[in-house]
């Protein structure tokens, strides 16, 4: 993956750290090679995401991680979920809105397909050939709380307009 050789290229550091920030607890216990597409250093990614210097740079290799399309999420992005909701709970996260609004992107496609519904077909596919959308409606329900958590942070919400679509979003991932 080139956006996570060249995060590792940049930031060195990020190699040789372990995850000492609460947000990331138990992201290097995760088999992210059991993941089908997934490489094993996604916890240098997501350890990026704090570092002020390398954050922007974390996020694209994160994008790249946990999106398979435009309108699709890949299958590493439901064990991916938890820590981007703890990260995008705490304040001092660099790009905070940013993750924020990844985590909306993974709410909003991990919705349920209509199979009566001829655009949702279309454009989702049925429900069956996309199992990362069920795992990954299953960490938001795991993680609930943060999804909460994140819907009462005014600070976080008061620069971002959320509109009644992304917080149903998350409240439908979250089964809330």
């Amino acid at each position: 993956m080139r956006a996570t050789a060249a995060l590792t290229a940049a930031h060195p550091h990020l190699t040789r750290e372990a995850a000492p920030h609460p947000a990331l607890h138990g992201c290097e216990e995760v088999e992210w090679s059991a993941i089908p597409g997934c490489p094993v250093d996604v916890p240098v990614v997501l350890r990026g995401l704090l570092d002020p210097a390398a954050a922007e740079m974390a996020e694209r290799a994160l994008d790249w991680l946990v999106m398979s399309g435009p309108m699709s999420i890949s299958a590493t992005m439901p064990a991916v979920v938890p820590y981007l909701l703890r990260l995008a709970a705490d304040p001092s996260t660099p790009r905070r809105d940013e993750l924020f609004g990844l985590v909306l992107v993974a709410a909003a496609l991990s919705a349920p397909t209509d199979p009566d519904s001829p655009w949702d077909m279309a454009v989702s596919g049925p429900e069956e050939d996309h199992p990362e959308r069920a795992l990954c409606r299953a960490a938001f329900v795991a993680d609930a709380a943060w999804v909460r958590r994140l819907l009462a942070d005014g600070e976080l919400l008061a620069g971002l307009h959320l509109g009644e679509d992304e917080r149903a979003w998350l409240i439908q991932a979250a089964g809330l």
